[in-house]
């Protein structure tokens, strides 16, 4: 390798083989690739897959070097957000219909594959449609749809938050499961109370599309005025 001369490591040439097989930008210090956010721990695991083969001792050192170093030189200005896009593991959804099949860098790609098949307008799992029909009446179907829809586009214009009220037992919960499953790392779970009173558990919220809280307490708070900034940003 041309970044290792055997004593020590040239952090510019490792940096861009790096990123020849592996596309990345870092926007406001996070690592993204073409599929979204990625993880430091995941970063450092490549990084020392590649060095264990050359270096044998102070790799935890080396790994967290070359990580900063990789966040440097891949540095980002914020990527551009585009309201009327959804986009999915094969390609981009425009709000229109309009499909398009190439990746584009992003900072909240659903865990989803997009498919031409249909059901009623919209493409569901038959075993979710099964949940559904099971769970809720037609009224309570609409609404749910229509707030995941408004989840799906990086925009606030909705205005809406959604509380899902009732007793234990009911199937709650398997929603918050599904939309796990659906959003993955474009999602955040947490305590409600926490963005209005916890500064750095509000930092979590950068550029997620939605954040779900499958267990709120029921004391009341003193202030809603972050929660409602955000609701209506």
């Amino acid at each position: 390798m041309s970044w290792y001369n055997g004593k020590s490591i040239n952090e510019v040439e490792f940096c861009t083989e790096f990123v020849q097989s592996r596309p990345l930008k870092c926007i406001g210090g996070k690592l993204y690739s073409i599929d979204g956010e990625i993880s430091d721990s995941e970063i450092c695991h490549d990084i020392s897959v590649m060095l264990t083969e050359f270096v044998t001792t102070g790799i935890s050192r080396k790994v967290k070097s070359l990580l900063e170093a990789l966040k440097l030189f891949c540095h980002s200005e914020p990527i551009p957000v585009a309201e009327n896009e959804i986009h999915l593991l094969n390609g981009i959804l425009k709000t229109d219909g309009t499909w398009i099949s190439e990746k584009h860098f992003c900072v909240n790609r659903l865990n989803v594959f997009y498919r031409s098949e249909m059901q009623n307008g919209i493409y569901y799992p038959d075993n979710f449609l099964k949940f559904l029909d099971e769970l809720l009446d037609f009224e309570d179907v609409k609404t749910l749809q229509e707030y995941l829809g408004y989840c799906l586009i990086p925009s606030t214009r909705g205005q809406a938050m959604l509380f899902i009220i009732g007793n234990g037992g009911e199937g709650k919960s398997r929603i918050g499961v599904v939309l796990q499953e659906i959003f993955k790392g474009a999602m955040v779970t947490g305590n409600f109370q926490r963005i209005e009173t916890d500064r750095f558990f509000r930092y979590n919220l950068q550029n997620k599309l939605l954040m779900l809280d499958d267990d709120m307490q029921m004391n009341a708070l003193s202030t809603t005025g972050i929660i409602k900034n955000l609701v209506t940003a």
